[in-house]
């Protein structure tokens, strides 16, 4: 327990630190908010410290249900602690303040704040960035290891040490790499000219998969030229293995288990582009084939990797929402920021498919199969139980907007724009439906915890929900 307090201590701590950089560009531009973002330093120091003490001298070493208990409260504490800075920036009651604050914290996009002061957007852009830190860390020292809908365990450990986590060690080996990626594209947008500001905010949407930008930043980004092409290799960045990203640093892609399906997904990526180029080439007006080519490309990386960030203004417009849903939930590639299903999932099923189709046709044909530590009818398990859960948390969370959604459309896109934690799906339809923070509770509840589900793989959600209710 101690351990738990201490790690929830630390998030709180870096919360505190990070509204430090807001308060300063307020401070700067003389917009009034410094203050506000000072008492969230304050409160968060005060707490971490309070929470530090409390524990300290106590010893254990924190197990794996507690850590997926720290992980939720996480995804709630966190942006607690920051709705009221988004109130006050943006002129919001503190529940619509929340869900801007959890949809940021969960790079989810959905928003009803489109225009404030620069300190708000850098206040979502830190948020973004440090979900984005916390989907990794979580992924590889707690969801894979516990094997959670399938998920790849790399790690080396014994079998008495299975139930114990390391998160700073996660930590250590996952920040760099994150913080390398983000520290490359603000340099390289800076070398575009685009100004700092806009730049901060542009890379911490890139490499978290995040959609919380500021009016200029779309600009920018719908203004074609060399932002775009900077911002675009990032969002495959953001939607591929952070293993993968370790072993590209390291050069020793070629040994690295996740490179199939990194090169996979980067197949899909480029066929996927291939196919919108066509369709926007043909739907659209007036385009030509580089532009629609150019955009096609782009359109299919910020699909995948959940981003969902437009190009155009009208470029979804153009594309069947039929199509903008399949592939959000299928999502970018395991123990990345993406959401969605999954491109491991999909081809684990994928070969499933084909072997049992195989079998039928030839029952004595011998397979060859790779079988992991827990062999690969625990790993299909895995698979076959995350694609359940997904389907059952889309069909109640459709139920719960749909209280207050204007039609079964709207209820649909918005379930699945907040399970796959791609909310500007949502608003790409143009049909101008209101915001999901203007809906009733229960609507907004359900979209809250689906983000959440989104951000630990559904079924973690599902484990957490077992847990306490057979422990009370």
């Amino acid at each position: 327990m101690a351990s738990l307090v201490r790690l929830l201590a630390f998030a709180l701590a870096w919360a505190g630190a990070a509204a430090l950089l807001p308060a300063l560009v307020s401070a700067r531009f003389q917009e009034g908010l410094a203050p506000i973002f000072l008492a969230t330093t304050l409160a968060c120091v005060f707490l971490a410290g309070a929470m530090h003490l409390a524990s300290a001298g106590l010893t254990g070493r924190i197990r794996r249900f507690q850590v997926f208990a720290a992980l939720c409260a996480l995804w709630l504490l966190i942006p607690v602690v920051a709705a009221p800075a988004v109130a006050a920036g943006a002129k919001l009651d503190l529940g619509a303040a929340w869900f801007e604050a959890l949809s940021a914290f969960t790079t989810t996009g959905f928003t009803a704040v489109h225009e404030g002061p620069r300190s708000l957007f850098v206040w979502f852009s830190l948020l973004q960035w440090c979900g984005g830190l916390l989907t990794l860390v979580s992924a590889v020292a707690i969801l894979a290891p516990a094997g959670i809908a399938g998920l790849p365990d790399r790690a080396v450990q014994r079998l008495d040490e299975r139930e114990a986590v390391d998160t700073l060690g996660v930590l250590k080996e996952v920040g760099p790499l994150y913080f390398g990626g983000f520290a490359i594209a603000f340099l390289a947008l800076l070398f575009t000219g685009t100004g700092p500001y806009l730049s901060f905010c542009l890379a911490s949407a890139a490499t978290s998969a995040g959609a919380h930008l500021p009016p200029g930043a779309h600009a920018a980004l719908q203004g074609g030229g060399p932002t775009q092409l900077v911002f675009l290799p990032f969002l495959l960045w953001a939607a591929t293995s952070v293993r993968w990203h370790r072993a590209l640093v390291n050069r020793r892609v070629h040994a690295a288990p996740e490179q199939p399906e990194s090169l996979i997904l980067l197949g899909y990526w480029l066929v996927l582009g291939l196919f919108l180029a066509v369709l926007l080439f043909r739907l659209t007006p007036g385009s030509d084939v580089v532009d629609a080519l150019k955009e096609g490309l782009f359109t299919a990386a910020a699909l995948i990797s959940t981003s969902f960030l437009p190009c155009a203004p009208d470029t979804y417009a153009h594309l069947p929402a039929g199509l903008l849903i399949l592939v959000s939930l299928v999502g970018g590639g395991a123990l990345s920021v993406a959401g969605g299903l999954k491109i491991l999932r999909v081809r684990a099923m994928a070969l499933r498919a084909r072997g049992d189709l195989a079998r039928l046709i030839s029952p004595n044909i011998v397979q060859p199969s790779r079988t992991g530590e827990g062999g690969i009818g625990t790993a299909m398990r895995g698979v076959w139980i995350g694609l359940v859960a997904l389907c059952a948390t889309l069909a109640a969370v459709t139920v719960t907007l749909g209280f207050g959604a204007p039609s079964f459309e709207a209820a649909l896109t918005g379930a699945v724009a907040a399970i796959s934690n791609s909310g500007p799906l949502y608003d790409a339809s143009g049909q101008n439906w209101p915001a999901i923070s203007s809906l009733p509770a229960i609507s907004m509840l359900g979209a809250a915890f689906a983000m959440i589900a989104g951000r630990i793989e559904v079924v973690g959600a599902f484990v957490l929900i077992h847990l306490a209710f057979w422990r009370t």
